[in-house]
């Protein structure tokens, strides 16, 4: 008999994910050889299919999925586990991957990824790709694209089925919704890089990628850069679009609030993500539609891949080989063929991705093409000091969309900072 452990403290929703995780982390199981430890959310329904897969191979195994947090906490709980000697088999997470691979502390997939490899949106594991191997395997993804509330959009006397497709466009759009609503309504939601800051950098991120200007050195986006002069037109749109968001959004931390703004026809425009279909349908805005991401007349179409989830296999785990037979599910055509009905996010892989745009809603065909076409980049993963580099740039956003300070005065302390940091 299998057990699936799910002791979960202090419950929050993570808006990126759309899953709920715990603040902090369950105690460490107790295991022997007979168990097989998976970190992850508990309760999803696609672990069910896994796990029953699983077992039924291996009925002697007790399989435990406990719950370890997310980002910075599940980086630091794996970090110290690792440190224990007490890895789990496979292991959850997006972005931090290559540090870990870098350290040897993850089993290379690549015998694993190849019989998919043609089949998977490259994207989606190119943030576990360390020295030419793959280190995770992708499970489910998500993508960006532009929603509008079509009431707010035609209250202010515009045309919701013309939505903008240049920066321009945009900004006059915006100014006019905010003119028209008289402080009942406004043109845009965006979002300040307070509290838990990834959703405003992810989103800064498409536009920033639009115009190749992504706050990295390297390919790869392992190493930062916060001067770069490329990315002060970005800075200076965001700043204007600021002006025409609802009053206190910009402070305000939680990402659910934020963005059911425009649901509750308090703004017109904002960047979603894939799971704002969902979440507007129960929201009750019957009126939001989706489009491609207005971008520069200078530049080009881009996207940012998000909420992309991955689960790879510690080097030190008690069961490297089933490790890999696990993660392989993953990505079998049974387990994709599921994420969408069971779990209402996008498959990885194309050949599902393409059957599946041909029989959804308008809405979520919308994000399926983005993933099938868009030029896609994804989160950094600074490769020394990344909490620290956060914050730095954290800070710098805060500067350029809570101030009028000169944005290129601000680029050069944060550059200061960062060198600083890395000199320290």
């Amino acid at each position: 008999m299998h057990r699936r452990t799910s002791l979960m403290l202090g419950m929050t929703l993570v808006i990126l994910l759309g899953i709920r995780i715990p603040l902090s982390a369950a105690p460490l199981p107790q295991t022997d050889d007979n168990t097989f430890v998976v970190w992850g959310p508990s309760g999803l329904e696609l672990d069910s299919y896994i796990t029953a897969t699983f077992q039924a191979r291996h009925p002697e195994l007790e399989i435990i999925i406990t719950d370890q947090g997310w980002d910075e906490a599940l980086r630091q709980n794996l970090q110290n586990a690792i440190l224990m000697g007490r890895p789990p088999d496979v292991v959850i997470g997006e972005n931090y991957f290559r540090a870990f691979a870098a350290q040897g502390d993850l089993i290379p997939l690549d015998d694993i990824i190849a019989p998919y490899v043609d089949d998977l949106i490259p994207a989606t594991y190119a943030g576990a790709i360390y020295a030419d191997h793959v280190y995770a395997i992708p499970m489910f993804t998500g993508v960006f694209a532009f929603e509008r509330n079509c009431s707010v959009v035609e209250a202010a006397g515009l045309n919701c089925d013309e939505p903008p497709q240049y920066w321009d466009e945009l900004l006059t759009e915006t100014e006019a919704i905010t003119a028209a609503g008289a402080g009942d309504y406004f043109g845009y939601t965006l979002q300040g890089p307070g509290g838990t800051a990834v959703g405003s950098a992810f989103r800064i991120a498409v536009y920033q990628a639009q115009l190749d200007a992504l706050p990295c050195v390297d390919d790869a986006c392992t190493i930062p850069i916060f001067n770069d002069p490329d990315v002060i037109p970005v800075y200076e749109m965001l700043r204007e679009l600021a002006a025409y968001t609802p009053p206190g959004l910009l402070n305000n931390t939680n990402e659910g609030q934020v963005y059911e703004a425009l649901f509750r026809g308090v703004s017109g425009y904002q960047i979603a993500g894939s799971w704002h279909v969902g979440w507007a349908t129960t929201a009750g805005c019957t009126t939001c539609r989706y489009s491609s991401i207005p971008m520069p007349r200078d530049g080009h179409a881009a996207n940012m891949l998000v909420g992309n989830v991955l689960y790879g296999a510690p080097s030190a785990g008690r069961h490297p080989e089933l490790a890999k037979e696990w993660l392989e599910l993953l990505i079998s055509r049974e387990a994709q063929e599921r994420v969408f009905p069971l779990l209402g996010r996008l498959p990885v892989r194309r050949s599902i991705l393409t059957r599946l745009g041909a029989t959804v809603d308008p809405a979520t065909a919308t994000f399926i093409d983005q993933l099938l076409t868009a030029d896609l980049a994804i989160l950094p993963q600074w490769e020394s000091d990344p909490r620290e580099t956060w914050a730095i740039y954290n800070e710098l956003l805060s500067g350029v969309l809570k101030s009028d300070r000169p944005i290129p005065e601000l680029m050069q302390e944060a550059q200061a900072q960062l060198e600083l940091l890395r000199d320290g």
